[in-house]
């Protein structure tokens, strides 16, 4: 037998006798190779490490919350302070109790160590405190009635093994010890993990899973010809034509759509030349820009109609259309639709006229007027979008470059105020405040934070509202403070919202069970991606299906 040959027999057996009978393939997110990086405070972490080697306080999901390490919460009447009850008989990976010293631990490292706190959650500990072997205190810097569902996002590690590491953030925590359902690392190599039962997890009898898979997929492309072929039981991929691409091929193919949060043109507020930097700053510029683009043909295009135009022009997820009252929503929509011709009489009143006759608009001073477009390489949809969305500002004279750049440079250049335009999307969360505070909220706009932010525009007010939110307890006061928020930045035009891309969950019924749905009988399942909390939750759903 040749010895290539022989090489993958063994291989092939290798897997087979790591990999228990009931293994859960999923792609989390896509990878160039693998790292043994195990340690939930690295922004690199790897895509298991979250939910399946630590898992979190509580999950909250639309209306419901899940509770997991902890089994209740209670606000303080003032707001500045939380208590949380923990779960009793929990054990961590390697048998060691689990009790309310590893939270106190963990909570105070992101106020003290603020390089581990990617999240930000750190800036709202004032203290924590231990109230017996069950019960945590956390008393907040400032009033915040949402703060359990920030705390969903807290990383809960073990005391006795983290409080001797010394350079945190710099650790790889190759062996983990966590409380969630796959802390054995049976299989470890740069192009495949397979992470297996935690001999102690506390809900063993609910997990009828052994192991999960997570093998390395380079691009969209790639997870698109393997999903097909039946590898992978979960998956979110961008299918074009999914019917006939992907669903036709087997009855045991299924999928859903969601549209997710908008995708957005960014404009840089501290563009480096003050002349242009004077015209960004001109909200007739912006509508200018918004109005001069066919969201309809983009979203053909880009992502082959697998999408939605933007209804807000906030940028506010569509889910949340009953957030916002009729007359709020409609007034400033003239805005975000396609007007070129308005267009071009904004561009006129500011002075931005073609006076030498190459097809682009100079500068009032006459200087040429150029801006740099940034997507991020290998988004496809971005990239397209940006190239499309920048034809369409050039058939109204203005001169755009799109650059597609490595995601880091394309991160950097924007925390560094070093661009023109850009184009990002945002997470969602349980109500419309994670997208409006994230996009909107001038504290993060620092080279440090993320890249949402990063178009330098500053207004107090919207600041004070968000702050405000963080102070209602009653729905109906959150939605009178989303609404002032939607109006205030609508009326900026802050960001040029284009498209809700659909989400699309893949998932199959040959090998597992189990995959929720709701009352109306369509899919109910979460994305497998990294940022989704829900995907344990429906993980500890599934079961194998008896063979055939």
């Amino acid at each position: 037998m040749p010895s290539r040959l022989l090489t993958l027999c063994f291989a092939l057996i290798s897997f087979t006798s790591i990999a228990a009978p009931h293994t859960l393939t999923i792609i989390p997110e896509l990878s160039n190779g693998f790292v043994r990086n195990y340690n939930p405070f690295r922004p690199d972490q790897l895509a298991t490490t979250q939910d399946f080697v630590f898992e979190s306080l509580m999950v909250f999901e639309d209306e419901q919350v899940h509770y997991r390490l902890a089994e209740s919460y209670t606000l303080s009447p003032d707001l500045k302070g939380i208590t949380l009850t923990l779960r009793k008989g929990i054990q961590w990976s390697d048998g060691t109790p689990f009790s309310s010293d590893d939270v106190v631990f963990s909570l105070s490292l992101l106020k003290n160590e603020p390089e581990l706190d990617y999240n930000s959650l750190g800036e709202w500990i004032e203290r924590v405190e231990k109230r017996g072997k069950n019960e945590v205190y956390v008393s907040l810097t400032r009033p915040n009635a949402q703060i359990a569902q920030r705390l969903q996002e807290a990383i809960i590690v073990p005391v006795h093994q983290w409080q001797d590491i010394k350079d945190k953030r710099y650790h790889l925590n190759a062996n983990p010890v966590g409380t969630g359902p796959f802390t054995d690392i049976r299989a470890f190599s740069s192009n495949n993990i397979v992470q297996c039962r935690n001999p102690h997890y506390w809900q063993q009898d609910a997990l009828k899973i052994d192991c999960i898979r997570y093998p390395m997929v380079r691009t969209n492309d790639e997870l698109v010809s393997r999903l097909s072929n039946g590898e992978f039981d979960w998956a979110s991929a961008f299918i074009p034509d999914i019917e006939r691409n992907y669903a036709s091929y087997s009855p045991d193919y299924h999928y859903h759509h969601k549209p997710s949060t908008i995708v957005s043109l960014l404009f840089n507020f501290n563009h480096p030349d003050l002349e242009t930097r004077k015209i960004i700053q001109d909200v007739r510029f912006r509508r200018a820009v918004s109005m001069s683009l066919a969201r309809d043909l983009i979203i053909d295009i880009a992502v082959f109609g697998q999408g939605e135009k933007a209804a807000f022009a906030s940028g506010l997820e569509s889910r949340f259309d009953n957030w916002i009252e009729n007359s709020a929503a409609e007034q400033h929509l003239y805005f975000i639709r396609f007007h070129p011709n308005t267009a071009a009489r904004l561009l006129d009143e500011l002075g931005l006229k073609d006076n030498d006759g190459d097809g682009f608009r100079e500068l009032p001073s006459g200087a040429p007027f150029s801006l740099s477009l940034i997507a991020p390489s290998g988004w496809t949809d971005f990239t397209s979008a940006a190239n499309i969305a920048a034809e369409m500002l050039m058939a109204i004279g203005i001169d755009i470059h799109t650059l597609e750049l490595p995601f880091s440079q394309y991160t950097s250049q924007m925390a560094e105020a070093r661009y023109g335009m850009s184009i990002t999307n945002y997470f969602s969360g349980v109500t419309p405040f994670r997208y409006l505070n994230a996009a909107f909220n001038s504290r993060y706009q620092s080279p440090h934070d993320p890249r949402f932010a990063q178009h330098y525009f500053h207004d107090e007010e919207i600041n004070e509202l968000l702050d405000a939110f963080l102070l209602e307890t009653t729905q109906e006061g959150q939605r009178e403070v989303i609404n002032r928020l939607h109006l205030r930045i609508a009326a900026q035009q802050v960001t040029v919202p284009l498209y809700y891309k659909l989400e699309t969950v893949e998932f199959t019924t040959t090998r597992f069970k189990g995959w929720r749905r709701h009352a109306d009988g369509t899919p109910n399942v979460p994305p497998i991606w990294y940022t989704e909390r829900p995907r344990l939750i429906q993980l500890l759903a599934l079961e194998p299906v008896e063979e055939k």
